[in-house]
């Protein structure tokens, strides 16, 4: 983790400048960032924006046709590319007998015949690589249908400590109206600036402020959707970091949550909420490409807001407390995917038991691991929990300090101190590496 992948690259001859441009739209179609030089001059070569082009991406597409057969400038760059050991994917432009130095280096790269099945070959190109895209940033979504399970604390400091601990990029996204991520981390003042300014999560649905000089505030009129041109906003100007970049590796972004994401439950304009459901997505794929891994913080509830972030989910963590009544939430969360997410589209499910005494092994915990109420939540809950539970602590009392200014003192993997300190964050690192292995 902690890598860095902004764009898929685009390696192609200048002569075959049409071709980039129809593989280039059918990758802005489907959300995919990517990236390629525009050749100036009769002379192109391989030079240093190509390296860091290459070097900072997430894949690699070959575009092949007679053009690049000759041109030992692009034998350069695909030997460059492949020196990273990067996915790759070879975009036949017409019909040809490849030379044997090409057949060396692309024979066992899958194939995308361009020339010839009526566009199929481009459409399973673009899936092959969205799906490569997606992989290299999951989307997590902290969910249990039944409130006060520890979502937040969850979202928090588990993810804050596979952060530190990784130094990867992590982006928190706070989708729930009650907004208690943003209030662990920020003061009441700093919230309500950062949605007065739009700058939290109702513009990832609806034009605002950020991104239009025309439409008002979304918050301000809970009775209509902005349905203008919709453009992601710059994820510099939603986000708030929580640990200074000059001094700590990776990054922890928050995107602040609001109170009004409530507004899209009087909503009853089927067309607005599709049209929100996908300017989210179009937002969430944007911000894929500059972070390891998204961590969505949600409802309690089965409303619009479960439905789209499901359509964003890849992996779902479910918080459960020691006691049956956790088990209501699964039930029904079992429910919402069977409803929503058939098949394929059904997330992985993990679930990680939440504050569990520490003195011994909770009895219900036990049944729990031992099958007893997989039938009564309706598939095999004890496959999907973690091996490692999140005990116990006063440090993870949300009440229990203040709100400083660096936000990583609410954090057990930056201030938690003393013995029991230390056996908090040695059971955080077990639930991060469980999860990393799992998610990751």
């Amino acid at each position: 983790m902690g890598s860095s992948m902004s764009h898929i690259y685009l390696s192609y001859h200048p002569e075959d400048v049409d071709h980039l441009l129809e593989i280039h739209e059918a990758f802005r179609a489907a959300n995919i960032a990517d990236a390629f030089v525009t050749y100036e001059g009769p002379k192109p070569g391989f030079a240093d924006k190509q390296k860091e082009l290459i070097s900072t991406s997430g894949g690699v597409v070959f575009l092949i046709s007679e053009n690049t057969l000759s041109a030992n400038w692009l034998k350069e760059e695909i030997d460059f590319a492949l020196s990273r050991r990067l996915p790759f994917y070879v975009a036949l432009l017409s019909d040809m007998m490849l030379p044997a130095w090409w057949v060396k280096r692309i024979e066992d790269i899958d194939h995308y015949h361009l020339f010839s099945s009526e566009g199929y070959a481009l459409q399973k190109l673009v899936k092959d690589v969205r799906a490569a895209y997606e992989t290299r940033c999951p989307v997590v979504s902290v969910m249990n249908l039944k409130g006060g399970v520890g979502k937040t604390t969850i979202s928090s400091q588990v993810f804050g400590f596979l952060q530190k601990d990784s130094k990867a990029r992590i982006l928190l996204v706070d989708f729930d109206p009650q907004f208690n991520l943003t209030q662990f981390f920020l003061p009441r003042q700093e919230t309500d600036v950062l949605i007065e300014e739009d700058r939290s999560v109702l513009s990832l649905f609806e034009p605002g402020l950020l991104t239009s000089s025309v439409h008002k505030s979304p918050a301000l009129d809970w009775t209509r959707f902005n349905d203008g041109i919709f453009t992601p906003p710059h994820r510099d100007d939603i986000i708030r970091p929580l640990i200074p970049r000059e001094n700590y590796a990776g990054a922890l972004d928050l995107i602040c949550g609001q109170f009004e994401l409530t507004k899209y439950a009087f909503l009853d304009d089927a067309s607005a909420l599709q049209l929100a459901e996908s300017n989210l997505k179009r937002s969430i794929d944007k911000y894929r490409k500059d972070y390891d891994l998204i961590v969505v913080d949600t409802n309690p509830s089965a409303s619009f807001l479960t439905q789209v972030t499901l359509g964003i989910t890849d992996h779902i963590l479910a918080p459960i407390l020691p006691n049956e009544f956790s088990l209501r939430g699964l039930r029904l969360l079992d429910m919402i995917l069977n409803r929503f997410c058939p098949g394929d589209a059904r997330p992985e499910v993990s679930v990680i038991f939440n504050g569990v005494p520490k003195s011994q092994q909770h009895r219900f915990e036990t049944d729990v691991r031992d099958g007893i109420y997989n039938s009564e939540v309706g598939y095999e809950l004890s496959e999907s929990v973690l091996t490692h539970a999140l005990y116990q602590s006063a440090f993870l009392d949300v009440k229990a300090h203040p709100i400083e200014d660096n936000p990583t003192g609410r954090l057990a993997a930056y201030n938690a101190r003393g013995p029991f300190g230390s056996d908090l964050k040695r059971r955080l690192g077990e639930i991060s590496n469980e999860l990393t292995d799992r998610i990751l």
